[in-house]
C-alpha cells in the first residue's frame, strides 16, 4: 500500500480522490529539442513521494537526471546530453558525451582506459552508453494496492565479424516510493565466446554532494589507484565543498555484503536542509558486481562522487586480458546484473543506513 503525503492509501480510496492515479504519479514522454540533445527520447517518472528521474531510450535506458523534493541527487556533466550521432569512439571521446547523471552504463565489451586489444583499438568506456534502446515500452501494474511503474528496452552491441551482445534492461518504481530498481541481463545472441566487461556509473552531486558529506560503505580492504590517490587515504568517505586545482583520486573497495549477497554504498549529507539530512544509497548484487570503486571528484565544475560497481577494473580490456580478470560469456550464455537505488529522505533514514553499515563492517 503506498504512502503518500503522510498517509497510508489504498487502490480504492486512491480511486475516490482522483480522477486518474496520473495526477499523483507516472511516466510522461517527451522529445528534448535544440543543440545536441535534439532528438533525444526521454521518460520522466514521478512516484508521487518526491522522487523523480528521467530515463532516456535512447542512451541506453540510462538515467540522466533524479531529485528529490526539487533537490538533486546526481552530478550532470557539462557535456549535457547529447544524441548518440555525436558519438565519439576514439580515445577518450567517450567524455564528449557522457552526461553523468544517476547512471551511465560502461561496457559491453570494454572498460576504462582506452587501449589496444589483440589489434582492436578500443576508447574509454565502451559503446553501449551511447545506443539506443530496442522495443522501447513502459507502463504501470497494481498488483492489491501497490501500483507498479516500469519501463523496459534492449540495447545491441553487435558488428559482421565480432560481439553479438544484448542488454535487456528493467527499470521499475513504485507509487509514493522511495526508490528504484534497475534489472539487466547481459545476453550473448552469437555463436563465438565474447569478452565481457560492464560498469555502471553512478554520480552523486550537489547539493547532497557537499562540504561535510560522507560515504558510507562497509569495506575490508580500500587500495589507492596511485600517488594522488594514496595522499587522500585517510580522507576517503569525506568530502570537502569544490577545491580549486583538484586532481581526481581512485579508490579500490573490498566492499562487504549482507546475507543475501547485497552490497551497498551511501552518500549522505547530514546538515542538508538545515540538519534535517538527505542521502542516495546505492545497491548491487556482490556475487554479479564483484568489483567498486570510488571516483572521487571534488574540482570545481567536476563536483562529483562516483560509484562505480562492476565485473572488472578500469585499466581497459588489454589488461584485463593479460591479469586473467577478463569476464566471458559463451554462446547463448546470459548474466544477471541488479541495482537499486535508494533515498534517505531524512536524518532517521540516514542514521538507520550508518548503524547497518557499521554492522557489516563488525562481522
Amino acid at each position: 500500500m503506498p504512502e503518500l503525503f503522510g498517509r497510508l492509501i489504498s487502490r480504492s480510496d486512491l480511486a475516490q480522490c482522483t480522477g486518474d492515479a496520473g495526477q499523483l504519479g507516472g511516466i510522461r514522454e517527451s522529445v528534448l529539442q535544440g543543440g545536441r540533445a535534439g532528438g533525444v527520447r526521454a521518460l520522466d517518472v514521478t512516484t508521487g513521494s518526491g522522487l523523480t528521474f528521467t530515463v532516456l531510450p535512447d542512451r541506453c535506458l540510462d538515467i540522466c537526471a533524479a531529485t528529490f523534493q526539487g533537490a538533486s541527487v546526481c552530478w550532470h556533466s557539462p557535456a549535457g546530453i547529447a544524441h548518440p550521432a555525436y558519438y565519439e569512439p576514439e580515445g577518450q571521446g567517450w567524455l564528449w558525451g557522457f552526461f553523468g547523471g544517476l547512471m551511465t552504463t560502461c561496457g559491453l565489451t570494454q572498460v576504462g582506459s582506452p587501449n589496444v586489444d589483440e589489434g582492436e583499438h578500443l576508447g574509454q568506456h565502451g559503446r553501449i552508453a551511447d545506443v539506443p534502446a530496442e522495443h522501447v515500452r513502459w507502463g504501470s501494474d497494481w498488483e492489491g494496492d501497490e501500483l507498479t511503474y516500469w519501463i523496459a528496452g534492449t540495447m545491441r552491441e553487435a558488428r559482421l565479424f565480432g560481439p553479438d551482445l544484448r542488454l535487456h534492461r528493467r527499470i521499475t518504481t513504485r507509487l509514493g516510493g522511495l526508490s528504484l530498481r534497475v534489472e539487466n541481463t547481459v545476453e550473448n545472441a552469437g555463436f563465438s565466446r565474447s569478452p565481457l566487461m560492464i560498469l555502471f556509473h553512478c554520480n552523486a552531486g550537489y547539493p547532497l554532494l557537499d562540504d561535510g558529506a560522507e560515504l558510507l560503505l562497509a569495506t575490508s580492504q580500500v587500495t589507492p589507484r596511485d600517488d594522488q590517490a594514496r595522499a587522500g587515504l585517510a580522507e576517503w568517505s569525506r568530502f570537502p565543498g569544490p577545491q580549486p586545482g583538484w586532481q581526481e583520486q581512485v579508490f579500490y573497495h573490498e566492499v562487504l555484503a549482507d546475507a543475501e549477497r547485497w552490497c551497498s554504498a551511501a552518500v549522505v549529507n547530514r546538515r542538508f536542509g538545515g540538519g534535517r539530512g538527505l542521502g542516495l544509497v546505492v545497491r548491487w548484487r556482490g556475487d554479479q558486481l564483484f568489483r567498486f570503486g570510488e571516483w572521487k571528484m571534488t574540482g570545481q565544475g567536476a563536483y562529483v562522487v562516483g560509484l562505480e560497481p562492476a565485473n572488472c577494473g578500469v585499466a581497459g580490456r588489454h589488461a584485463a586480458r593479460e591479469d586473467g580478470t577478463l569476464q566471458f560469456l559463451e554462446p547463448q550464455q546470459s548474466l544477471k546484473f541488479e541495482l537499486e537505488f535508494q533515498i534517505l529522505p531524512d536524518s532517521a533514514a540516514i542514521e538507520r543506513e550508518a548503524s547497518q553499515t557499521r554492522r557489516l563492517s563488525q562481522r
